[in-house]
């Protein structure tokens, strides 16, 4: 598939797996897990890094701001929302979201792979957070299973193998549970469209979404990056974009073509 051995012969991208490879075997040397004290955004709170990968993600200097949460607590209104989480990790965001939402708001994290979910379910634990709920399901298009890989990503596997999880539709989840989120935050590696061809009833009703997008990953699932622009009316929201991790959120025009791996926001007008 040319889109995949595209990715494979950019530089850039070899650059970043190989920066990251070496990051997590340096980190490993003498680690041990442990429950650290961080300080995101100017929220205070304890948090369990267990693997190195974690570590250099979460617990590093360069790691204590996060533009993105930063984007997300200036462009919505956190206190008292019900927030989705598609891919909740270790928990970081879900605490920072959390903490945001306050004692009237709640927030539904949904993450698939075994070892995250225990993570994260110890970071609800040690920051006792009543206003979380974690669900161990991968969100998609349909319900029933689905196979991820073993990495911690938890991305979903083309070739059916892997770690065979429960699947879900936020539209299902949303309707059995009669719970209805005014904030949806997808990060699922390269999945997105699948869970936003998944939450068309609850699109409806024009939550804010925030959307990590893969834009070389979505294609490896059928999709083009611009696909995003008909899953969502974007007519209903104001739209933003952080162009990668360190950048600040900007408004946009739609229809634009999108590469990398961007962050886009859509505000409700």
């Amino acid at each position: 598939m040319l889109h995949v051995r595209r990715k494979y012969v950019d530089y850039d991208w070899w650059i970043q797996v190989v920066k990251s490879r070496l990051n997590d075997a340096v980190s490993s040397i003498g680690f041990k897990p442990h429950v650290a004290n961080l300080t995101v955004n100017d929220v205070t709170f304890q948090f369990m890094v267990a693997t190195p990968l974690s570590k250099n993600w979460y617990a590093t200097q360069e790691n204590l701001h996060s533009y993105e949460m930063q984007a997300v607590s200036e462009l919505m209104k956190l206190q008292g929302s019900v927030i989705f989480e598609c891919g909740g990790h270790h928990g970081r965001d879900c605490v920072l979201l959390a903490s945001m939402a306050g004692s009237d708001g709640h927030v539904v994290t949904f993450e698939p792979h075994p070892d995250n979910i225990n993570v994260l379910r110890k970071n609800i634990e040690v920051n006792r957070l009543d206003n979380v709920t974690a669900i161990q399901a991968a969100v998609g298009s349909t319900s029933g299973n689905i196979f991820i890989k073993s990495r911690s990503n938890a991305k979903v596997s083309l070739e059916q193998r892997g770690i065979n999880v429960p699947l879900v539709t936020i539209d299902e989840w949303a309707e059995k549970e009669n719970i209805w989120p005014n904030i949806i935050k997808i990060d699922v590696e390269g999945y997105e469209m699948e869970v936003l061809q998944g939450a068309q009833k609850v699109l409806e009703r024009t939550p804010a979404v925030l959307v990590e997008l893969h834009c070389d990953v979505v294609e490896d699932f059928g999709f083009s990056p611009e696909d995003i622009w008909a899953l969502i009316d974007t007519s209903r929201y104001k739209v933003y974009m952080q162009k990668h991790d360190a950048a600040p959120a900007e408004p946009i025009t739609i229809d634009m073509k999108l590469t990398g791996r961007p962050h886009l926001f859509f505000i409700p007008r």
